[in-house]
Parts: structure tokens; sequence; C-alpha cells
């Protein structure tokens, strides 16, 4: 009877343990390769180079992108997968509503991260763009998705989030690597804003 009542009592809180994440559907970080894409869908991007050159290519690094594909029956628009020794090991998306549903109702709300504000606008003040992000993190591989609203560096207004799954030992591997598709709020966010 205690047993019983002692499952009673945890079972609720189990449910609503976070899993961690590992991917995108079909698209898992650390086991899916280049050489699985549907190259219909996907478009792989010239090389990346490191930061600062124009003449060391980043050999193990490769990156393909797709405007649109579909995962698990969800649509998700401007993918970015990038690939270091051909296994994937970064996958960045749209946060539209849909994948903010079906990725909540898998995973559970992430931990939220506070609001940063850069002022890239340089030749207007106050129009600040507003970061902020909210994360589930792994031992190995991290996600979170991050939100913006503000003012780019081209002082155009600009709303919308960022969805980006990866392994954060690769990441680091691969730091050297100017990922050019990757937007540069992230990387600033990820530096400066965590």
């Amino acid at each position: 009877m205690k047993y019983l009542l002692l499952v009673s009592i945890m079972l609720p809180s189990l449910s609503w343990s976070q899993a961690n994440v590992a991917g995108l559907g079909h698209y898992v970080v650390g086991i899916t390769t280049s050489a699985s894409l549907n190259l219909v869908d996907f478009k792989e991007e010239d090389p990346s180079y490191v930061k600062g050159t124009i003449a060391l290519p980043c050999n193990h690094i490769r990156t393909f992108t797709s405007a649109r594909t579909e995962v698990a029956g969800t649509p998700i628009t401007n993918v970015v997968l990038v690939f270091y020794d051909n296994t994937l090991f970064s996958i960045i998306c749209d946060y539209s509503d849909t994948l903010k549903e079906r990725f909540v109702k898998q995973y559970g709300l992430g931990v939220k991260k506070p609001k940063s504000h850069f002022q890239l606008c340089t030749t207007e003040k106050d129009k600040p763009l507003l970061v902020w992000s909210e994360a589930w993190p792994g031992k190995d591989v991290l996600a979170f998705v991050t939100y913006i609203e503000g003012y780019t560096a081209d002082c155009t207004w600009k709303a919308g989030a960022l969805l980006r799954v990866f392994n954060q030992k690769i990441a680091a591997l691969s730091s050297e690597c100017d990922l050019q598709l990757i937007p540069s709020y992230l990387e600033m966010y990820d530096r400066e804003g965590k």
C-alpha cells in the first residue's frame, strides 16, 4: 500500500520531466549523415573557411540548406544542417508556432534566459535589437530558441525566432570556422547574452 501511494505521488512529477533533445524528427545530431539527405530538398552550400581567411577551407564542415522541408508532418523553413566529418552536429531553422507546439509537447518547456539589448543600427539611436532565449540543456546536445525583436544592422525591423540544436563538443571543435549561414545575432547572443 505504501508503494502504491509513493508511485501515485511521483507519477505526475515524472510526466513533466524533460527528455533530452537529440534533433528534429529524422535529423538526429550525431547520427544523421550527409549521405542520407534528400538532395531534392537540400542544397549543399559553398565550403566554410577558417575565420579571417579566404584560402583556408574547413574541410571537416559541410553545410546544407533548405527553404522548406517537412519533419514528422510539420513544415519547417529556412533549415540549415551542418555536418562535421559527414555527421550532423547542428540544426538551425525557423521556430514557427506549429514547430513550437510540437517541440514543447515532446520536450517540455525550456529554461528562459534574460533579454539582452544590442544597438546594431548605428545611424539611429533608440532602435535596439532585443534578443532572448529558451534553452533545453543536455549532456552533449543543447537546444535553444533565440527570439529577436527590433532593428538590425541595416536599421530594418525584424521579429522572429530560430531553433538551434547542436552538439556542444563538435561546435567547440568547429569554432574556428566561419559558418556564414548562422545568423550573426545567434553568435552574438551565444557569446555575450547567456
